[in-house]
């Protein structure tokens, strides 16, 4: 995982369309009942710490699932196992650990905002130049950085201390893929480094 990666992702390519995997994602989910907080609608599928464990920094993981390209498509080779229904079929399973929703907008907003600060300054101090005046306006140049920075800086100890809660989320879905299709992954990129890495991800650290 990238150390400037402020939401990781990781993606995995199965040989099967994007609805068929869908459909057995929503199977499994339902047969695991209790025994998993993952949510499904449409085709995205939603996985959150338990209401006891969630903190401040608590992550979620989000998966959108998907046909994958064209391209793709041509160049990989079907295994034999696949059902005759879904041999020229591919999707792409894209999986994001992120804040919770509030907490990400929020953090957002605070971006933005300081950006506008930041701008301002520029456009003050500008100003104040041009009028020979005193560059005071700069001063909000600084500021905006540094509370940029500490966001970001946040947001980072924030992943270390979520870390096992990451895995916890990544297993979970390792564990409704496993109930809900028997093909392998043709392709995975990480999300995580190999040291938290749970026996299903067979993945290298994204540099």
């Amino acid at each position: 995982m990238s150390p400037l990666e402020m939401q990781p992702t990781f993606s995995m390519d199965f040989p099967v369309s994007a609805d068929v995997l869908v459909g057995r994602v929503r199977s499994a989910i339902k047969s695991l009942g209790p025994n998993t907080r993952a949510v499904a609608a449409g085709k995205c599928v939603e996985i959150a710490p338990p209401k006891t464990e969630t903190r401040f920094w608590s992550p979620h993981l989000s998966v959108q699932i998907g046909d994958a390209p064209a391209s793709f498509n041509a160049q990989t080779e079907v295994t034999p196992s696949v059902d005759s229904s879904d041999h020229q079929s591919h999707c792409q399973l894209f999986g994001r650990f992120s804040p919770r929703p509030e907490i990400w907008t929020f953090c957002m907003f605070l971006y933005l905002v300081m950006a506008m600060v930041l701008c301002g300054g520029l456009l003050i101090g500008y100003v104040q130049w041009s009028l020979g005046a005193s560059l005071t306006g700069l001063w909000l140049v600084p500021l905006s950085l540094v509370v940029i920075a500490g966001l970001h800086a946040a947001s980072l100890v924030g992943q270390g201390l979520s870390r096992h809660q990451m895995i916890e989320l990544r297993e979970q879905l390792d564990q409704i893929l496993d109930l809900a299709i028997q093909e392998t992954p043709t392709s995975e990129r990480p999300g995580l480094s190999t040291a938290d890495q749970t026996p299903t991800m067979r993945v290298e650290i994204t540099s």
